[in-house]
C-alpha cells in the first residue's frame, strides 16, 4: 500500500525535515568495559600485575571486533605510564615498555587507517549529497526518465483520466525516490565516525534539500488523493445508486472494484483517502455479494433440471462404452457416436460440473479403443527406436574401426589403408549422423588421410641412395607437401573463425579446440617433413 505512512515509515519530524534538531554528543562517556577494568585494576597489589593487566587490556581494545576502542586504550595507557617510575624489576620494566611502545605505535597506525576510511566515507557522503543537490536543481529534466509502475489497463475510470494520474504519480515517484535517498544519507551520516562540525554541515545540506522535496511531495499527495477519492465516489454514485437495476453486468462491476483497489495500492495516497476508498469499495462489494446470494437460489432450481439432463446423456454414454469394449470396434464409428453425444449435450441445459463429469465419462468410455490405438503407436515407436539403436551401433563400430586403423595403420600396406578409407567413407554416407558427430568423423578421415600421406612419404624417403638421384620425384613430393601445408593452414583458419562464433555451444567449442590442436600438430609434422626433403634436395644438388 503506497500510503504516506507506508512509504518510508518515517516519523513526522523526519518527513518535514530529515535532519532538523539533530544533536551530536561532544564527548563519549567512559565505557562499561573500562569502568569494570578500572575497578579490578585498582585492587591489584603489585605494580607488575597492574602493568600486565594494562598491557592485556590495551591489546584487547585493539583486537576487538569492529572499530578499536581508542578512548579506552589511551585512558589505560595514560593511567599506567606513571607505573614505570615505580621501583620494579628492570627486566620487566624493559619488557613492559617495549610492549607499551609497540601497542602505541599499532594504535596510531590503526587510527590513521580508520581516519583515512572515515575521510573516504565522508567524501562519498559529500559526493552523494552533491548528486542529490544536482538532481533537485535539475528536477524537471529528470521527470521524463522516471518509469511508472504497471497499472491495471481494464479500469474505465482510470483510463478516462490516465494522463492526469500518470503525470502526478510520475512526479511523486521521483519525489519518493529523492526522499528515500535523503533518509538513507541521513542514517549513513549518523553511523559514520567523523568530526561533529562536518556532520552538522552534511545535516544542514540535507535539510535544505528536504525543504525542497518534502513540502512539494506532501502537496502532490494531497491533490492526488482528493482527485482519486472523488472519482471513486462518482463511480459508486453512477453504478450502485439503483443497483442491480442499472443493467451493468456484475462481473464488470466486480472487476472495476478490484482494479480500483489495486490502483489505490499503487498510487501514493494519504491515509484518509486510502481508508475511505477501501471502506466505500468494500460496501459496494457487499452489495454484489448479497445480490449473488439471491441468484444462488435460482441456480439450485436449475441444477435439478440439469441433473435430469445428465441422466439422459449418461444412457447414451453407457451404450458407447459397451461398443468400445468390443475388439472389432471401429475408431471411425466411435468418433461418430461421440460427436452425436456431444451434440446432444450442447442442446441440453447442463451445469458446468455436469458437463465436466459427462466429458470425463465420455473419455473413459472411449478409453478401450484409444488404448488399442496407443498400443499400436507404441509398437511403431519401439520399432523405430530399435532401428535407431542399430544405426547408433553401426556408427560406434565405424568409429572404432577407424580408430584401430589409425592405431595400427603404419604397419599395414598402403593400398589396404586406402581401400579401407574408401570403404569407411561409403559406410558413413549411408548413416544418419548429427552435426557434432560429423566433426568427429571429419577429424578421423583427416587423420587417415595424413596417415596415407605419411606412409607415401616414408616410402619415398626410404629409397636407396641411387634412387634418390631422381630429384624430380623429390621436387614433386615437395610441391605436394607445400600444397598440403597451405590446405592445413586454410583449415586451421576456418576452425579459428568457427570458434570465434559466439553462437556455438560448449560441446562444439570444445570439439573445435581439439581440431585446432590436432591441426597444429599435423602442421608441425608437415613443416618438419618439408625441411627434411629440402635438406635431401640440397644435399643432392651439392654433389
Amino acid at each position: 500500500m503506497n500510503t504516506e505512512q507506508q512509504f518510508l515509515e518515517l516519523p513526522k519530524e523526519a518527513i518535514d525535515s530529515p535532519v532538523k534538531n539533530q544533536k551530536i554528543p561532544n564527548k563519549k562517556p567512559l565505557s562499561a568495559i573500562f569502568v569494570d577494568f578500572l575497578s579490578k585494576w585498582e585492587t591489584l597489589p603489585a605494580v607488575e600485575d597492574k602493568l600486565k593487566a594494562s598491557v592485556d587490556f590495551m591489546r584487547s581494545t585493539l583486537a576487538q571486533t569492529g572499530s578499536p576502542s581508542f578512548k579506552d586504550f589511551w585512558e589505560v595507557r595514560k593511567l599506567s605510564l606513571f607505573l614505570f617510575k615505580e621501583n620494579i624489576n628492570p627486566i620487566l620494566r624493559s619488557q613492559f615498555w617495549a610492549e607499551f611502545s609497540e601497542l602505541s605505535a599499532e594504535a596510531r597506525r590503526l587510527k590513521e587507517i580508520l581516519d583515512e576510511q572515515s575521510s573516504f566515507a565522508a567524501e562519498q557522503i559529500h559526493l552523494a549529497i552533491q548528486a542529490m543537490e544536482f538532481d533537485v536543481e535539475n528536477y524537471q529534466s529528470l521527470l521524463p526518465q522516471i518509469e511508472l509502475p504497471a497499472f491495471p489497463v481494464h479500469s474505465k475510470i482510470f483510463l478516462e483520466k490516465k494522463d492526469f494520474y500518470f503525470s502526478l504519480q510520475q512526479e511523486l515517484e521521483l519525489l519518493n525516490h529523492l526522499a528515500s535517498r535523503i533518509n538513507s544519507l541521513r542514517k549513513e551520516t549518523v553511523k559514520i565516525e567523523m568530526r561533529i562540525r562536518q556532520k552538522n554541515q552534511f545535516f544542514e545540506r540535507l535539510s535544505l534539500i528536504g525543504d525542497k522535496v518534502f513540502p512539494k511531495r506532501k502537496e502532490l499527495i494531497k491533490n492526488l488523493s482528493e482527485a482519486f477519492l472523488l472519482d471513486v465516489e462518482d463511480f459508486i454514485t453512477r453504478n450502485f445508486t439503483d443497483f442491480p437495476e442499472n443493467r451493468i453486468p456484475v462481473y464488470v462491476l466486480r472487476e472495476e472494484i478490484k482494479s480500483l483497489q489495486e490502483i489505490a495500492k499503487i498510487l501514493t495516497l494519504n491515509t484518509h483517502c486510502f481508508t475511505q476508498t477501501r471502506i466505500k469499495l468494500s460496501e459496494c462489494w457487499d452489495q454484489i455479494k448479497l445480490f449473488e446470494k439471491e441468484r444462488k437460489k435460482e441456480v439450485i432450481q436449475k441444477k435439478m433440471v440439469s441433473r435430469q439432463n445428465y441422466d439422459q446423456v449418461m444412457e447414451h454414454i453407457k451404450e458407447l462404452t459397451a461398443y468400445c469394449l468390443n475388439e472389432d470396434a471401429c475408431s471411425v464409428e466411435e468418433s461418430k457416436k461421440s460427436e452425436e453425444i456431444i451434440t446432444l449435450m450442447r442442446g441440453l441445459d447442463l451445469g458446468r460440473d455436469e458437463v465436466r463429469s459427462l466429458k470425463q465419462e465420455l473419455q473413459d468410455a472411449k478409453k478401450p479403443i484409444l488404448d488399442r490405438i496407443e498400443s499400436k503407436r507404441l509398437e511403431r515407436e519401439n520399432e523405430q527406436k530399435q532401428a535407431e539403436k542399430l544405426q547408433r551401433e553401426k556408427i560406434t563400430a565405424l568409429k572404432k574401426n577407424m580408430e584401430e586403423l589409425l592405431a595400427d595403420g603404419m604397419g599395414w600396406d598402403i593400398e589396404k589403408v586406402v581401400q579401407l578409407r574408401l570403404q569407411y567413407q561409403n559406410e558413413l554416407d549411408d548413416l544418419p549422423i548429427h552435426k557434432s558427430e560429423k566433426f568427429q568423423f571429419d577429424r578421423l578421415f583427416k587423420q587417415i588421410k595424413d596417415l596415407i600421406s605419411e606412409k607415401k612419404e616414408k616410402a619415398l624417403l626410404n629409397l636407396s641412395q641411387d634412387e634418390l638421384a631422381a630429384l624430380d620425384q623429390l621436387g614433386e613430393v615437395l610441391q605436394q607437401k607445400k600444397q598440403r601445408r597451405l590446405e592445413m593452414k586454410q583449415q586451421l583458419e576456418n576452425y579459428r573463425k568457427s570458434l570465434g562464433n559466439s553462437g556455438l555451444d560448449f560441446e562444439k567449442a570444445m570439439l573445435l579446440r581439439e581440431l585446432i590442436d590436432e591441426e597444429k600438430g599435423s602442421l608441425d609434422k608437415i613443416n618438419q617433413s618439408i625441411s627434411e626433403i629440402e635438406e635431401k634436395i640440397q644435399e643432392l644438388e651439392g654433389r
